[in-house]
């Protein structure tokens, strides 16, 4: 989106923390960094928002009335998302005045804003500039944020409080003489980058546009496009290598499955990931990083964790998917309170997400919890999947070692799921591109902008 507006002709600074600024040059952008770069994140801190209580999410979801299906969504936006957004409303922290001064300053005529920090609507309405809001993967923020205006009055007789984002922002929209309203919260509209069968239905104007991944850019590995076998890439994602030891055992069984068989594979698998396995068999590459963008075009198939970015770099190779999901919800459930001593496989410490090398770090008790053995996407990308006909599920619980290799071997060389992932390629590929809508989001600012 930001190289297509760039390209079109506009200015465009990208805002993250100042602690990320190098990441955003390395793409021929401009940062605005916010807060302090000597600083640690919040997530980093001790006092950093933790996750909601398993029984306050059954209270909720008892009181909407959700199908298991839905309750998986609830879960994600309630117990895990609403957790950074309240990082990047805190008036207690640099980063949203440091947004909206910029914003009041250098006077955009738009701002394009992650669900993650709503601040942004505030620098938007403080300054004039029209502006969208850009989920990464299903919008589970407008979602939830319609069942909780459904039910307001029930909520509100059971206790509950009908609108936890307005809660979270409320401070912040006050210092600055602002009330919350949904067009703060919603945005003006929504860019909707996920394919039909697999968005959520919202009430938020939308302006559909084709999600492209993006890799950080690195040279081209020279043996990429030499003669081999069918390949299969192997990730499990970026965010869990951080702090989870041994992978739940789902690594040490997958490596068993695709022992011996007649596939080259290429595993992004960090040494914390490879706790526990035996024996790395003689047909697998492990790297600690490699860019998807390059690999995919080259595979017949790849393994992941369920991750949107992996799953929509996938379906831009056109590669089938082998998608590690279990059975059961995604709920994260609290153990103990404790302030000293290891994190245990399955477990992480609040504060702790980013990295778990130095425990000393948190200067305080700590709620320690007790994570499903799956990334939250997973299951609805599975799903999805399946019903195209384009992947599979590999469910490292329920399914014997003989299970999963008979499994990776069909989807791998069974030129119908190649057939099914062209045609989910299609799909995607008759969405407009960023620079294809570039002409509709001149219209929109044109008519939201206030000056």
């Amino acid at each position: 989106m930001a190289w297509a507006l760039q390209s079109a002709g506009h200015e465009v600074r990208v805002a993250t923390h100042a602690s990320a600024v190098d990441q955003v040059v390395a793409t021929g952008l401009t940062p605005v960094p916010l807060g302090d770069a000597n600083q640690p994140l919040v997530r980093e801190t001790a006092d950093c928002t933790p996750a909601r209580h398993q029984d306050e999410v059954e209270q909720y979801a008892k009181v909407l009335g959700l199908s298991p299906e839905d309750k998986e969504h609830w879960i994600t936006y309630f117990q895990v998302m609403l957790c950074p957004s309240s990082d990047y409303v805190r008036v207690d922290r640099p980063e949203p005045d440091d947004l909206i001064r910029f914003a009041r300053t250098w006077q955009p005529d738009l701002i394009v804003w992650d669900p993650v920090f709503p601040a942004a609507g505030i620098a938007a309405r403080l300054s004039g500039a029209a502006h969208c809001r850009q989920p990464i993967g299903q919008d589970l923020f407008a979602w939830s944020m319609d069942r909780l205006a459904e039910h307001h009055d029930e909520l509100v007789a059971a206790g509950l409080d009908p609108s936890p984002i307005t809660t979270l922002l409320e401070p912040l929209a006050e210092k600055y003489g602002l009330t919350v309203d949904d067009e703060l919260l919603y945005g003006q509209w929504t860019t909707e980058t996920m394919l039909d069968g697999f968005r959520l239905p919202t009430s938020t104007r939308k302006l559909f546009i084709r999600h492209v991944p993006y890799g950080d850019p690195k040279p081209l590995p020279d043996w990429l496009y030499n003669d081999h076998p069918p390949r299969l890439a192997f990730t499990l994602g970026e965010s869990t290598r951080r702090f989870m030891v041994g992978d739940w055992d789902r690594t040490p069984k997958i490596m068993k499955a695709i022992d011996g068989l007649d596939i080259e594979v290429l595993a992004t698998l960090t040494d914390r990931q490879l706790h526990g396995v035996e024996r790395v068999p003689d047909n697998v590459r492990t790297f600690e990083w490699l860019n998807l963008q390059h690999v995919l075009p080259t595979c017949s198939s790849i393994i992941h964790h369920g991750g949107n970015g992996t799953f929509m770099s996938a379906l831009v190779a056109k590669v089938p998917q082998l998608v590690c999901d279990i059975e059961g919800e995604s709920l994260l459930m609290r153990l103990v309170e404790e302030d000293s001593g290891q994190i245990d496989i399955g477990t992480v410490r609040n504060g702790l997400e980013l990295d778990v090398s130095d425990p000393d770090q948190l200067q305080t008790p700590s709620a320690v919890w007790e994570l499903p053995a799956k990334k939250l996407e997973a299951t609805p990308v599975s799903e999805f999947l399946i019903s195209k006909g384009a992947g599979a599920r590999l469910d490292h619980r329920a399914q014997t070692v003989s299970d999963m290799r008979e499994l990776i071997w069909h989807v791998t060389t069974d030129p119908g799921y190649r057939e099914r992932a062209v045609m989910l390629y299609e799909e995607w590929s008759a969405v407009p591109s960023p620079g294809e809508v570039i002409p509709a989001l001149e219209r929109l600012v044109a008519a939201h902008r206030r000056r």
